[in-house]
C-alpha cells in the first residue's frame, strides 16, 4: 500500500471467552473480559478485533463496546463464525481495555476466540530501494481525535501538484449555501483490515446505505468487506481543532453491490452496503451524473489524504477545472491527493459526483466517470462460460521453406494446430472452426465453425497421432492474404450470442494480397485476435501483427522455431479456454539420458490441471508422469485421466481432485516413451518444454494498452493477478524474463546493398525481407539473436501504471531503457501468489519496435537542383535515419514515413528509398526565409521530429569539433611513439 495506518497483531495463544472456557460467570449468564491491547510505540489511534471459532447457540450471543455514542458491537450465530469489530476507541476507558461480554441468555454452552486485531497507528509509508519509489510519509489516521487538536501527518507528496498541497481543512468552508458545504457531509473514509496492515479510502455516499469507492481499495472484497467500516464526520475545524461536542461514528460494511476493478485504466469503482442502524446513516445521499463534465468545467475533490480528516481540493472559494476526458471513461483533473484519497468523488458546481478517484500521478489525476459507472451498471453481461473460435492458419508459398528442424514450416504448423485442437474438451460447449488462406481462402472454407465434439476432431486431426484429417492435408503454395483469412473467420463467428468470439491466427509472412488486414480491421470489432508469427525479424511484419493484437484485445507471440510454435499453441490453449499457465520451462536430454528430474509445481485450489510436453523432433518419443502430493503416480494408465499424444507432443489432463489430492506440492517427470516394442527407435537429443495449464483459480491479464513503440520509448510491462470476479490473490509476487534483440535490422540493412523482391512457392517476399532471408541463408545463422534478463516486477506506484494501492494485484516495472534497437521483444511474466497455500500462472506475449528516428542522430545533405523563377529553389534533401542509439532505420521503410514541410520549405515529392539506408525528398526553399531547409518526418503513432540542415554556425563548430578530435589522436600517437621509445 502506498500509505499503512495500521498493523496486525496476532494473539498467541488466542484468548477464548465463554461457559465453555469452565470458567464461572462474571455475572449471571456473563462471561465478562477487558481486553487489554499492546500499545503501539507511537500510541494506538484505534483497535478492530477479530474472532473465529465462535459457537453462540440460539439466544446467546456477544458484545463489544465500542466506545463512542453508547455503540456496542453485536454478534450472534447469524454472524458465523468468525468476524471482525468496527473500530474500537479505546480512549474512551482510562486504562485503554475493551469491554467484551459472552452472554448466555439461552443454552449455558459456547464460546468465542480473539485470536487478532489490528491496531490504528502512526507509520510510515513504504520506501523500498530503487527503482522503486520511496513514499516518504508518516501516516495519523487518527478517527477518534482524543486531543483537542490533530497533529497532520507528514503526507506522501508522490500525487501533489503543488508544493505544499493547494488544500484547506473542510471546516474552512462554514458557508451554508455553498455546495462544498452541503456536499462534505456524505463524504467519509472507509479504515479496512488487508492481510498485510491496516489502510483507508475515502467513499462517498450514494444511497441510503450505499457508498461508492475505487476498486482498487478492496483487492479481495470478500475477505476485507467483513473487516471494514466506514466513518463520515471525521473532520477537524479549519485550524486543526478539535470540532465542539465530536463523536466519531463507525458504520458497518455488510456487502458489495457491485465490484468492478479491471486494471489501471479500466473500470474501477466498487459500490458497499452498509449496516444502517434505526434512524439511518444521517447523511445525506449524493445523485451520481450521468454525462461527462465539459472540459474547463468547474469541479471539487473532498477526500481523506493519508487518513487524516477531510480535505477540500482546492480551496474555498476557488474550483479545480476538468482538463481532459478520455472515451467517455476517466475525467483528467490537476489537483492534489495523496495515498488514502484513492476512491474520493470528484463534484461539480451542482453537488453531483462525476468520478471515482482511481489512478494518476502528479497532476494527472485520473477519475473513473459516473456516467460510465452507470452505463456498466446497467448492461454489464455475465461473463462468458464458452468461446467460439476460429482458427486462421496461413498455407502460403513461404511455408515451405525450412523450419530449422529438417521440417517444413507447414509441417511444424500442422503439429502446433493439432495439438490445439486436440486439448479443446469435446462436448464442452465451446465451438471450433479452421480457415486456411494463400492467395485466397477456400470457398467453402476447411471447416465451418462447430461444437467441439470427437466426430469434429476426428474431421480436423485424425486419429492418432492426430497428423490427418483437413490440418494434416494442409499443403503451402501461393501467396499471402491475411486480411481475407481474417474476414473469412469473421463471417463464421455469430454476430450476437453469449459466447465470447475470438480468432487465433498463425502467419510466418507478409501480407501481399487484398484484402489487406487494414480493410478488413474495422469489421473486426468485438473478436479477441490473438497471433502467433512463425519465423524470424527477417520474415515477419512484427508490427502489423502486435497492432492486430493489441487492437483486439489479444496477444501477438513470436515463435522463432517449431518447437516454441508448439509451446506458443499450447499456451494460446490455455489463455483462451482455461486460466493460463502454471509453469512453462524448456529442457534439453542427452541421447544418453532416458528420464530426467523430476519438475516441482505448486497448487491451490484450481480444478484441473493439464500437463503439455512437447519436443522438436519426430524421431523422438516422449511421455509424461505426474506425482501428487500424497505420492501417487498418475500417467496414461491412470482411471479418470484424459490423454493424448501426437508426433511431437503430449499431454495429461487431471481433474482435482485426484483421489483426494489437490493443493500442494506436485511433480512432474518426463521420460523417453518405449512404448513397449521390441526394436525402439534410437534415442536422440531432445530438447522439450512442459506447460502447466490451469483451469480454475487465478489469471493474468496483460494491462498495457499502447500499440506501437519505437527504440528509446518507455515500456512498462503491467500485468493483473485476479479471479473472475476481479479480485485479486493475497501475497503474491511477480517477475519477467525478457528475450531482446542483440543487433539492429536497420544497420544490418544499411550495410548491405537491397536486393530484388523474390517468389517462394508463388509468394512474393518485398525486397527488405528477401534481403534478410538471403543474409540469412548466406551466414546459416539468424540476422537476429536474442539476449535474456530478468527482473522483478513492483506493485507499487508509478510502476504500477498510476495506482494509489499496491494491494490490487498489478504489478508493471518501468524501462526507461529497454527498447535500445528494433524488433521483437519478447516477454516472460511470472507470478507467485500464497502463503500455506501456494500457485504460480505465467505469461507471454512479444511486442515489435521499430526505429524511433532521432533529428540529432539523423544525418541530411541539402543538393540544389534548379532555381525557380520566384527564385526559390528546388533542393533535394538525402535523409539517412537513424535512432538516438545509432541504429539505422534500413532501407524498405518508406511507406512507414510522412513527410510535410517545415517553415521556409514546401515538400513537392513523395519519398524515395535510395536503398542504401537512406531516403529522398524534393522541397522548395523560400528564398525570403531565413529558416534552414529541412522537413517533418512522422512515423505511425508517434510525434514527427524536424529534421534541418546545419546553419553555418553549427557547420563551423561540426568542423572546429572535428579538427579537435584529429589533433587529439595526434597528440596521443606522439606520446605513444616516445614511451615506446
Amino acid at each position: 500500500m502506498s500509505h499503512n495506518t495500521g498493523t496486525i497483531q496476532t494473539l498467541s495463544p488466542a484468548i477464548t471467552i465463554g461457559p465453555d472456557t469452565g470458567a464461572p460467570p462474571s455475572s449471571a449468564n456473563i462471561w465478562a473480559y477487558d481486553f487489554a491491547h499492546t500499545r503501539a510505540p507511537g500510541g494506538t489511534k484505534f483497535i478492530i478485533l477479530h474472532f473465529t471459532a465462535a459457537n453462540l447457540p440460539p439466544d446467546n450471543r456477544l458484545e463489544v463496546d465500542l466506545g463512542y455514542d453508547s455503540q456496542t458491537d453485536v454478534f450472534t450465530a447469524a454472524d458465523g463464525s468468525e468476524f471482525w469489530t468496527r473500530p474500537v476507541n479505546i480512549h474512551a476507558w482510562s486504562d485503554t481495555n475493551v469491554p467484551i461480554r459472552y452472554i448466555a441468555d439461552g443454552a449455558a454452552t459456547g464460546s468465542v476466540q480473539l485470536d487478532k486485531y489490528g491496531r490504528g497507528e502512526s507509520l510510515p509509508g513504504d520506501c523500498p530501494p530503487p527503482p522503486r519509489i520511496c513514499h516518504n510519509s508518516i501516516s495519523n489516521s487518527d478517527p477518534f481525535l482524543p486531543d483537542t487538536g490533530y497533529a497532520e501527518p507528514q503526507y506522501d507528496d508522490y500525487w501533489f501538484c503543488n508544493t505544499p498541497p493547494n488544500w484547506e481543512n473542510i471546516g474552512c468552508v462554514d458557508d451554508d449555501s455553498d455546495i462544498r458545504h452541503q456536499v462534505a457531509p456524505s463524504v467519509g473514509m472507509i479504515v479496512t483490515v488487508h492481510a498485510d496492515g491496516v489502510s483507508t479510502c475515502s467513499v462517498t455516499c450514494i444511497g441510503p446505505d450505499l457508498v461508492i469507492t475505487a476498486g482498487h481499495c478492496l483487492p479481495d472484497p470478500d475477505n476485507e468487506i467483513p473487516s471494514s467500516s466506514v466513518v463520515f464526520n471525521y473532520q477537524t475545524n479549519c485550524d486543526t481543532s478539535k470540532p465542539r461536542g465530536y463523536e466519531a461514528r463507525f458504520f458497518k460494511v455488510l456487502a458489495k453491490k457491485k465490484y468492478r476493478w479491471a486494471g489501471y485504466g479500466n473500470a474501477d469503482y466498487c459500490i458497499l452496503q452498509l449496516k444502517v442502524p434505526p434512524g439511518g446513516i444521517g447523511v445525506p445521499a449524493i445523485p451520481m451524473r450521468n454525462d461527462l463534465p465539459a472540459i474547463g468545467e468547474q469541479v471539487f475533490c473532498i477526500h481523506h489524504p493519508n487518513g487524516a480528516p477531510k480535505k477540500l481540493s482546492t480551496p474555498h472559494p476557488g474550483f479545480a477545472t476538468v482538463s481532459v476526458s478520455y472515451s467517455d471513461a476517466f475525467i483528467n483533473v490537476n489537483l492534489d491527493v495523496s495515498g488514502g484519497s484513492s476512491g474520493s468523488g470528484l463534484f461539480d458546481t451542482m453537488g453531483r459526483i462525476v468520478g471515482v478517484l482511481s489512478a494518476g500521478g502528479s497532476c494527472s489525476l485520473m477519475y473513473y466517470s459516473t456516467s460510465n459507472i452507470l452505463q456498466d451498471i446497467a448492461t454489464t453481461p455475465a461473463p462468458p462460460s464458452s468461446r467460439d473460435v476460429m482458427v486462421v492458419f496461413d498455407r502460403s508459398g513461404s511455408m515451405s521453406s525450412n523450419a530449422g528442424t529438417g521440417r517444413t514450416k507447414i509441417e511444424e504448423a500442422r503439429d502446433a494446430a493439432s495439438l490445439f485442437v486436440q486439448l479443446i474438451r469435446s462436448g464442452s460447449g465451446n465451438d471450433v472452426g479452421l480457415v486456411s488462406f494463400s492467395s485466397t481462402t477456400r470457398s467453402p472454407i476447411d471447416f465451418a465453425l462447430a461444437p467441439v465434439t470427437n466426430t469434429v476432431k476426428l474431421n480436423l486431426i485424425g486419429p492418432t497421432p492426430y497428423s490427418s484429417g483437413i490440418i494434416g492435408s494442409l499443403m503451402p503454395g501461393g501467396a499471402t492474404t491475411i486480411g481475407g483469412g481474417l474476414d473469412a473467420a469473421r463471417a463464421q463467428l455469430p454476430a450476437s450470442g453469449s459466447d465470447q468470439r475470438t480468432i487465433l491466427l498463425l502467419t510466418d509472412g507478409l501480407q501481399n494480397t487484398p484484402p489487406m488486414i487494414e480493410g478488413i480491421e474495422p469489421s473486426l470489432s468485438g473478436i479477441d485476435i490473438n497471433v502467433i508469427g512463425f519465423g524470424t525479424e527477417a520474415s515477419l511484419d512484427g508490427a502489423l501483427l502486435n497492432q492486430l493484437a493489441q487492437r483486439h484485445d489479444g496477444m501477438y507471440t513470436r515463435a522463432g522455431t517449431g518447437l516454441e510454435l508448439k509451446k506458443f499453441f499450447a499456451l494460446a490453449f490455455g489463455n483462451i479456454f482455461e486460466s493460463g499457465a502454471l509453469t512453462d520451462p524448456m529442457y534439453f536430454m542427452p541421447a544418453a539420458q532416458n528420464e530426467d528430474k523430476p519438475i516441482p509445481l505448486s497448487v491451490c485450489g484450481e480444478q484441473t490441471i493439464t500437463v503439455v510436453a512437447g519436443w522438436d523432433t519426430d524421431s523422438a518419443l516422449l511421455k509424461i508422469s505426474v506425482k501428487s502430493p500424497s505420492g501417487k503416480i498418475i500417467n496414461t494408465g491412470t482411471a479418470g485421466v484424459d490423454h493424448a499424444t501426437g508426433r511431437t507432443w503430449t499431454f495429461l489432463r487431471i481433474t482435482l481432485p485426484h483421489e483426494g489430492d489437490r493443493d500442494g506440492a506436485w511433480e512432474v517427470t518426463v521420460s523417453r516413451d518405449r512404448g513397449g516394442i521390441e526394436f525402439p527407435p534410437l534415442a536422440v537429443d531432445v530438447n522439450y518444454f512442459v506447460n502447466v495449464l490451469a483451469k480454475g483459480g487465478p489469471v493474468i491479464r496483460r494491462l498495457d494498452a499502447r500499440k506501437l513503440y519505437y527504440t528509446g520509448d518507455i515500456i512498462n510491462p503491467l500485468i493483473k493477478l485476479e479471479y473472475d470476479n476481479e479480485t485479486t490473490p493475497h501475497d503474491a509476487k511477480a517477475q519477467v524474463i525478457i528475450a531482446k534483440p542483440s543487433g539492429s535490422v536497420g544497420t544490418v540493412l544499411t550495410q548491405s546493398p537491397l536486393g530484388a523482391s523474390q517468389v517462394l512457392d508463388s509468394d512474393s517476399i518485398p525486397a527488405r525481407y528477401a534481403t534478410l532471408m538471403k543474409l540469412e541463408n548466406d551466414t546459416g545463422r539468424p540476422i537476429v539473436e536474442y539476449l535474456q534478463e530478468s527482473h522483478d516486477l513492483f506493485s507499487s506506484p508509478p510502476h504500477n501504471g498510476g495506482g494509489f494501492s499496491s494491494h490490487a494485484g498489478v504489478f508493471g516495472r518501468q524501462f526507461h531503457d529497454l527498447l535500445t534497437v528494433e524488433g521483437n521483444y519478447t516477454f516472460h511474466t511470472k507470478t507467485r501468489y500464497g502463503k500455506s497455500c501456494i500457485s504460480t500462472r505465467e505469461l507471454f506475449w512479444s511486442v515489435h519496435v521499430e526505429v524511433g528516428i532521432d533529428p540529432d542522430n539523423t544525418d541530411i545533405e541539402t543538393t540544389t537542383i534548379g532555381t525557380l523563377l520566384n527564385g526559390n529553389k528546388r533542393v533535394r534533401i538525402k535523409l539517412t535515419p537513424r535512432d538516438q542509439y545509432g541504429n539505422h532505420l534500413g532501407s524498405g521503410k518508406a511507406d512507414h514515413l510522412t513527410v510535410n514541410g517545415v517553415p521556409g520549405s514546401t515538400v513537392v515529392s513523395g519519398v524515395i528509398d535510395n536503398q542504401d539506408g537512406s531516403y529522398g525528398v524534393i522541397v522548395e526553399s523560400d528564398h525570403d526565409s531565413d529558416k534552414s531547409t529541412g522537413i517533418s518526418v512522422g512515423q505511425p503513432g508517434r510525434n514527427p521530429v524536424v529534421i534541418t540542415e546545419p546553419t553555418d554556425e553549427s557547420k563551423g563548430r561540426l568542423d572546429c569539433y572535428r579538427w579537435l578530435i584529429w589533433l587529439l589522436i595526434f597528440i596521443i600517437i606522439i606520446m605513444l611513439v616516445l614511451l615506446l621509445k
